[in-house]
């Protein structure tokens, strides 16, 4: 049997995980157990870069976690990965040291603010391709059953329209794609709702950030529309309208979340409002997603 099918095997796979060892004070190892169902997974990622993907890619998880739902946040910013940066963390060990053998997968993992379970600076993905068969679906079956014990997985992506962040993107049950007014934004979110439509993803939302006013975000969301509308003959949906708001870059300098210090906040409200309308949705692929990231990464 060759790699793939032995990955796609352990896609269909529906075994009891045992639940992680680790303490329940925060910087520890999750205590989350087996759940029952599938996990939904989100990919996070926008065509330009400092848009404020990596913060509503946080602000997205806690808000899940609020919602009495396992989030696991996975950090893969290949090139810039900063989770554990937003959230004042120092983990020592991140994918990749297990990818190498260096640690264990719980290890890798980390409790953060608000409930939310960690995988910090995940460059591993890189190393993927180069370890043999047998470490790779030792591994791929671990974070398989990491994912099962959740309810969401969010993938924070590298902003771009790279082989990697559409690799990663590619094999979520649904992207959110983060756009701000600028032109330039604007465009790059069109080439990255373009390149991941045509690699099958059934469901693509839109949050417009940092808008002045909700009716200029709401104008941002109608030309991405008509454009995708136009020329791809398919529509995309508004997740919502995030203004600007003095308290985010406070709240990031001091390394603090704001869901969790200013829950009331427009940006808290209506990232919560986006959350609740994520729970039921099922997953819109079969399998899960790091089985069909690593089947697609050895494939390749």
């Amino acid at each position: 049997m060759d790699q793939a099918a032995q990955l796609r095997k352990l896609a269909a796979q529906n075994a009891p995980c045992a639940p992680h060892q680790g303490s329940e004070a925060g910087g520890g190892k999750t205590g989350a157990g087996k759940r029952v169902g599938a996990c939904q997974s989100i990919a996070v990622t926008s065509g330009k870069g400092g848009v404020g993907k990596s913060n509503i890619s946080l602000i997205l998880a806690q808000s899940l976690a609020r919602l009495r739902k396992r989030v696991l946040l996975f950090d893969a910013d290949l090139g810039l990965a900063n989770i554990h940066i937003l959230l004042g963390m120092n983990p020592p060990f991140n994918l990749a040291h297990a990818v190498r053998g260096e640690c264990e997968l719980v290890d890798v993992l980390c409790d953060g603010p608000g409930g939310v379970h960690i995988v910090p600076g995940a460059s591993g993905i890189e190393a993927m391709a180069d370890i043999d068969s047998l470490a790779l679906e030792r591994l791929v079956r671990k974070l398989v059953e990491l994912e099962a014990q959740h309810d969401f997985l969010i993938i924070d992506i590298g902003a771009g329209i790279g082989r990697q962040a559409v690799r990663l993107s590619s094999a979520a049950d649904s992207a959110c794609v983060v756009v701000t007014p600028e032109p330039t934004s604007l465009a790059d979110a069109y080439a990255t709702a373009k390149v991941l439509l045509s690699r099958g993803m059934q469901r693509i939302a839109v949050i417009v950030n940092m808008a002045s006013s909700d009716k200029e975000g709401r104008e941002v969301f109608e030309k991405l529309q008509a454009l995708v509308k136009n020329f791809l003959n398919r529509k995309l949906s508004l997740a919502c309208v995030l203004p600007h708001d003095r308290d985010v870059p406070r709240m990031v300098k001091a390394q603090r979340s704001i869901v969790i210090e200013k829950p009331r906040s427009t940006v808290s409200v209506r990232v919560g409002a986006y959350a609740r309308s994520l729970c039921g949705l099922p997953p819109s692929a079969p399998g899960n997603f790091f089985s069909r990231l690593f089947g697609a990464t050895r494939q390749e």
